[in-house]
């Protein structure tokens, strides 16, 4: 058959996924099989993932990975956008080489994208504890602190064990309640568009909890998980085989992202582990080495959360109808396990390196601009001539293109690239300049200033830009490619789009300001009405 299709095959993301002991990756129940599948399905034609599974071992567990035996400084990383660890060797296995060590952290800032994860206690720190940024950002010791005053770890049992098993289907609280169709119930940490009070703004999730549906605010659960956290010292400088790493350059702290919360319960509900108090903890951390120049970092609490045993059930309970199929068990854990889906693959889109996330974003608009509900609503009269595109206009295309885009890429990315990609294009100096107002996520200093009643601007800004400037980019592309033709499909990833928009996207930012100016006219008019009210009836 023809290839009929207007779009053409993405780029390869392309990840080096690397495991030790006894975790493998195939179907069994400690393998990374069905988290290998998640990712080779994309969130949408944008982008895709090409996943070689690197094994340290030579066991049995290792024979499903492409690559055994595998050490870091013995293989080009350079081949690699991003390395995914899943540490579950501990002590007293020593830490990786001081080669291995240099070779992961010239991969790091070179800008490629680390994840990493273990489980309580020590499992992981072999492969994991000594690897900058990824050795503060998670604790990985125990039962005594790390070489470099690494705080400990949470135990595997005790009352202060990170046990977020949600309470099941069956009495009591067990082990294999993990592989049930109950996921935890995480609570996000939320970003607003301003530096005024968090309450009066739109409020996101990180790019890694936002999902195509929302907020993602679930994870399988486990009975004593590890914990993320933020180092107090961020002034750490290491040198390996003769290559110096600063740990946090200029000072970029990374961030807890989402946390768990633990409800105490008495001992007589759990026989096996007993008693448990009341905590929360760090769920998953994140660190955006973008803002510096170094690649980003991501972690989690528990291999837990990827594992198959967490996610498509227990093959030790044939029987039980719902722990051996997990989240397939019923509709709301169907669901559950799409939030979690979206967070595998949210981890891989921004992890990956800012050329690769530019291009993502050209390529999803391409397929926006080409899809039915978009393609059918742009006006023919106006394509080519940007000085004719009112705000109502863009504001009516970008809308169709935001509801069509946002089908497969997330509210927040779509909001960071439009601004990075979309404002940045026209002006990187214009974009830094606005960017406290359209980037939730931008690092802040100081307090949020309380007290008084922020700028309602502000709070509706975001939105109206990222719906302007995708009504502008759509009507760009559409001028430049009004057939769906072969030659179309074949040369787009030619086209320089930032030239090819910019007088588009010059137009969309002429009228957003205009619009900006008169709502803030008619705020101050407002305002100085209702204050000569009060006083006039005081």
């Amino acid at each position: 058959m023809p290839n009929t299709s207007v779009l053409a095959e993405p780029d390869a993301i392309r990840i080096l996924m690397v495991t030790d002991g006894g975790a493998s990756f195939d179907q069994a129940d400690f393998g990374l099989g069905t988290l290998v599948d998640v990712l080779r399905t994309p969130p949408g034609p944008w982008v895709r993932f090409e996943v070689t599974r690197a094994h340290r071992e030579d066991n049995l567990p290792a024979q499903g990975a492409d690559l055994t035996g595998f050490r870091f400084d013995g293989h080009d990383l350079g081949r690699y956008d991003q390395v995914w660890l899943f540490g579950v060797a501990r002590a007293p296995r020593p830490p990786l080489d001081e080669t291995e060590l240099r070779a992961l952290s010239e991969f790091m800032d070179g800008g490629g994208g680390v994840f990493a994860t273990g489980d309580h206690e020590d499992l992981g720190v072999s492969m994991c504890g000594a690897v900058p940024r990824v050795r503060s950002m998670r604790k990985w010791h125990w039962p005594d602190p790390g070489p470099n005053g690494e705080p400990v770890a949470p135990s595997v049992d005790g009352p202060g064990r990170n046990d977020t098993l949600s309470e099941g289907h069956d009495p009591l609280f067990q082990l294999n309640d993990q592989s049930d169709d109950i996921p935890q119930v995480i609570t996000p940490r939320l970003y607003a568009t301003s530096d005024s009070p968090k309450w009066a703004h739109q409020a996101y999730p990180h790019p890694l909890l936002c999902g195509p549906r929302g907020t993602i605010r679930v994870l399988p659960d486990h009975p004593h998980e590890g914990e993320c956290t933020v180092p107090d010292d961020l002034t750490r400088s290491f040198a390996f085989a003769g290559y110096e790493i600063t740990e946090y350059p200029a000072g970029l702290a990374p961030e807890v992202v989402a946390w768990s919360t633990l409800n105490a319960r008495a001992a007589e509900l759990d026989p096996g582990k007993g008693r448990l108090d009341a905590s929360t903890f760090g769920a998953i951390g994140a660190y955006d080495g973008h803002q510096v120049g170094v690649g980003r970092v991501a972690v989690d609490a528990t291999w837990h959360h990827f594992f198959n045993i967490n996610l498509v059930g227990d093959p030790t309970v044939p029987d039980d109808p719902v722990k051996s199929v997990g989240f397939a068990a019923s509709a709301s854990g169907r669901a559950a396990y799409e939030e979690i889906k979206a967070y595998f693959r949210n981890i891989a889109v921004w992890l990956s390196r800012p050329a690769d996330q530019e291009a993502m974003w050209w390529r999803a608009v391409w397929a926006t601009r080409w899809h039915h509900q978009v393609a059918m609503d742009v006006r023919p009269t106006l394509l080519g001539s940007p000085e004719s595109l009112d705000l109502a206009e863009l504001l009516r295309i970008g809308a169709d293109a935001r509801r069509v885009l946002t089908a497969t890429v997330t509210r927040a990315d779509a909001l960071q690239w439009a601004g990075r990609y979309g404002v940045g294009a026209v002006d990187a100096g214009l974009w830094e300049t606005v960017r406290p107002h359209l980037d939730p996520w931008q690092p802040r200093a100081g307090e949020e200033e309380a007290g008084h009643l922020p700028n309602l601007v502000m709070s509706l800004l975001p939105e109206l830009v990222l719906d302007a400037v995708l009504g502008a980019v759509v009507y760009a592309v559409a001028t430049a490619f009004p057939e769906p033709t072969g030659q179309a499909r074949d040369g787009a990833a030619d086209v320089d789009w930032p030239a090819e928009v910019r007088p588009y996207l010059d137009r969309a930012l002429d009228v957003v300001a205009e619009q900006v100016r008169r709502t803030d006219t008619r705020l101050r008019a407002l305002g100085d009405t209702l204050t000569t009210a009060r006083r006039s009836g005081a």
